[in-house]
């Protein structure tokens, strides 16, 4: 009797320490915030990552300014670009566009899943930035659904987790988009 408490409470004791280790989360616990009504500024470039029928496709999203007005930037991997300008509610909206709204974030469907997942990516390459403790290491995406550092030479897949073969993955954020032409939602 005796030794079959003391099993059973070794192994509540084992499994309380792994659970309390380390973990991979899904979704990252920094700041992220970002609301687009595509319906209303029809960006063809945001349009193409949104379509759950076209999975593969990414749109990186960051804010800029240009002569003191207020820009948000959508560059897809399938060599897409343009920029609108918000306009009534959405000008006066505060966005955290990626880690401290300097990286913007990457959005669109993986292409290894039926149905289509949607992600949704910080634009930072989170090893030089684990390693420095700076920003500035902004990816490039490729038309094969890659995200590459310019700094690391780290590839992270944008179609799955935004895993790489050696490092930290992705940051992703919670997300959400309604179509095409719907409404872009991102709140961490």
């Amino acid at each position: 009797m005796y030794r079959t408490i003391r099993t059973i409470a070794i192994a509540l004791c084992a499994l309380l320490t792994a659970a309390c280790t380390d973990t991979d989360y899904e979704y990252a616990s920094e700041r992220c915030s970002f609301f687009f009504n595509n319906q209303v500024y029809q960006d063809v470039t945001l349009q193409s990552a949104l379509n759950p029928l076209s999975p593969g496709v990414f749109c990186n999203v960051y804010e800029g300014t240009e002569n003191g007005r207020r820009f948000i930037y959508f560059v897809s991997n399938q060599g897409l670009s343009s920029k609108k300008e918000p306009a009534g509610d959405d000008a006066r909206r505060t966005y955290t566009l990626g880690l401290y709204n300097k990286s913007g974030i990457i959005v669109g469907y993986g292409n290894l899943g039926t149905p289509p997942t949607f992600y949704v990516y910080d634009n930072q390459c989170p090893n030089c930035y684990a390693e420095t403790q700076t920003m500035g290491y902004r990816l490039r995406m490729n038309d094969r659904g890659m995200a590459v550092c310019p700094t690391c030479k780290r590839e992270y897949d944008l179609n799955n987790r935004g895993v790489t073969a050696n490092g930290k993955k992705l940051l992703r954020y919670r997300g959400s988009a309604t179509g095409p032409l719907g409404v872009l939602v991102v709140n961490n």
